[in-house]
């Protein structure tokens, strides 16, 4: 008797360029990827764990709830939309776009923040967030910390 074969097929992307970027993401679901590089992008709660979204555009949309771990943000625009309650633990935030954001209860514990704009957010909910990474980020005026943190203005 011969063993059964199995075979397993996972639609990735129409794209077969894009599908190869999937392949190496840590758990993203390819799905919410392709929805947020095709600029669909109301995904709360996605799974987006090591997905590459740089250059990609989620402005004022809800993304409450989303995994953005050890994904690469790098140069996202961000600006007022809400992830309230997400996870950028270990993401690649730099040159991201993130003025005016609803942060309250997301996690940025590891994030790399070099040059990302957290102009008028209010981070005085968020967890993980460290001098370090303010030091490195832009804030304005506007922006609300957590007590015993200090913006840092770019000039």
């Amino acid at each position: 008797m011969k063993p059964a074969l199995t075979f397993t097929f996972i639609l990735l992307a129409a794209d077969p360029v894009l599908a190869l970027d999937y392949v190496g993401a840590k758990g993203a679901d390819p799905v919410a990827v392709a929805r947020i590089r095709a600029d669909i992008v109301d995904c709360p709660g996605c799974k987006l764990m090591g997905a590459d979204l740089s250059n990609t555009c989620v402005k004022e949309h809800d993304l409450h709830g989303a995994n953005f771990d050890s994904a690469n943000a790098t140069l996202m625009c961000m600006s007022f939309a809400d992830f309230r309650g997400a996870s950028f633990r270990g993401t690649e935030l730099s040159g991201a776009n993130l003025a005016g954001a609803k942060m309250d209860g997301a996690d940025l514990t590891g994030a790399i923040t070099s040059i990302t704009s957290f102009a008028g957010t209010d981070l005085r909910g968020v967890k993980g967030l460290t001098q370090k990474q303010l030091d490195l980020a832009c804030s304005d005026k506007n922006t609300k910390l957590p007590a015993g943190l200090k913006p840092h203005f770019c000039k």
